[in-house]
């Protein structure tokens, strides 16, 4: 067994195999740094986005429920996206998400931590979730042309059990589980 490992230098420039919509997909070769055996590996990725877990005024949990392409299937998850060219940063994102799906907006905003991959083997693209406390409905949701969204609310306790038995939407279930500490949940060993 080595005594650590060893990242693997990549062989020459990516070739580009796709893009579109901000998406890419490409091919990039890298060497074993133990073997010196050379692997191709197809990569995709895009912009960062960000996923929050948002509270209302009244201790309910705000989700979302649409239609995922890739899944092919309605989806019940937590609001976020893309980050825009206006963007200043995650944080931003997400409030401007949640205000433009949901029509909530947040008296606090809290990260919860860093960015973390969506498929380490085979992506560059990480999500940020967020905890939105004291969210308040501020106006009807700003949804765009392709978008149909069912804004819906849970109790915190709800949530966490949907979540355990239901959700597959992984960014939601991270989120939740790195927000529970900051809503004054302890995770002990039974």
């Amino acid at each position: 067994m080595p005594d650590s490992v060893l990242p693997w230098p990549r062989i020459g420039r990516p070739t580009v195999l796709v893009e579109q919509f901000g998406k890419s997909v490409i091919s990039q070769r890298f060497q074993n740094p133990r073997t010196g055996a050379e692997a191709e590996y197809i990569l995709f990725g895009h912009a960062d986005w960000s996923t929050v877990l948002p509270i209302s005024e009244d201790g309910r949990v705000i989700a979302v429920e649409q239609y995922k392409q890739g899944c092919d299937c309605v989806v019940l998850e937590l609001p976020g996206g893309i980050a825009e060219p206006g963007d200043s940063d995650p944080r931003a994102a997400v409030c401007r998400e949640l205000l433009e799906e949901t029509g909530y907006r947040p008296e606090s905003v809290v990260s919860l931590g860093p960015g973390l991959f969506t498929n380490t083997r085979n992506s560059w693209t990480r999500f940020h979730a967020f905890l939105a406390t004291g969210c308040r409905l501020t106006h009807e949701p700003s949804l765009d042309e392709d978008e149909e969204i069912n804004v819906r609310t849970f109790s915190i306790d709800e949530w966490v059990r949907l979540c355990v038995d239901q959700l597959v939407c992984a960014s939601a279930i991270v989120t939740t589980f790195r927000a529970m500490p900051h809503l004054g949940y302890r995770l002990t060993a039974p």
